[in-house]
Order: C-alpha cells, then structure tokens, then sequence
C-alpha cells in the first residue's frame, strides 16, 4: 500500500467529516473540476458515516457548501473499485500487472465511467492510485 501524504486542508476537511459521522476517514481528496470532495471511510463505517436518511452527508454538504461522496475502503482493489463507481456495475473487472480493466457491453456505462473529457476516470484512476498504485483503463 502507498504511504498517504495529506496536506492541511485535507487533514481540515478529514477532520469535519470524523468530528460530524464519528467514522474514521481514511483519505480525502478534491475534484480540481468540480466541487465534489471524496472520503474515504474504513471499512464497514459506511453507514455510519452516510447516517440515518444521509443526515451525516447533508450535516457536512451544508458546512462545506460542496457535494461529497463517501466511499468504503476494501483490501481488494477489485471490491474498492466496485465500491467506488456503485451505483454503476460492469460486466468483468480485470487485473492485469499494474492495471484493472473496467469491462462493460452498455455505452452508456462506459461513457458514465469516463465522463466528460476523462473527469471520471481521472477520478478513479486517482482512488485507486493512493492505495493500490495501479491503473484503470474502461474496455
């Protein structure tokens, strides 16, 4: 696994969301192109940190005035993956040296995973990249 390097704001940013759902964040990153902040929680804290009716999530979209996801961490980088772009599903993901391969027959899944101009993946690409040090490709 690759050692994290958080930056102050994100250690502020960690700490709103730890403070606000009582779960333990374990990455938090910004999409440069939209005003979407990602955290990461520990495994099996999902819940917890979404809360009853995603009052959690609405508690710190309001203070922070930006829209966040929350994604649970898995040990497997397939499963993270999975976990990452729910609600969507692929066909087959496949693990290939430092690479993962999202497979999928609908246009529309891979244009959903790819975004416009590359946003998504990009998005993805980076998750992936601070824990597993791999690629992602869309097939």
């Amino acid at each position: 696994m690759v050692r994290l390097k958080l930056d102050q704001d994100t250690l502020g940013l960690s700490s709103l969301m730890e403070k606000i759902a009582r779960v333990r964040v374990k990455d938090c990153f910004k999409d440069e192109n939209s005003s979407v902040i990602y955290f990461v929680v520990e495994a099996g804290q999902l819940g917890k940190a979404v809360g009853k009716g995603g009052v959690n999530i609405k508690k710190v979209q309001d203070q922070l005035g930006k829209k966040i996801k929350v994604v649970e961490y898995r040990s497997s980088v397939i499963n993270f993956i999975k976990s990452f772009i729910y609600p969507l599903k692929v066909d087959d993901i496949v693990e290939e040296n430092d690479t993962i391969i999202l497979k999928d027959s609908s246009k529309k899944t891979k244009s959903l995973l790819i975004g416009r101009e590359g946003r998504n993946l990009s998005i993805i690409n980076r998750a992936v990249k601070r824990f597993f040090n791999k690629d992602v490709k869309v097939e």
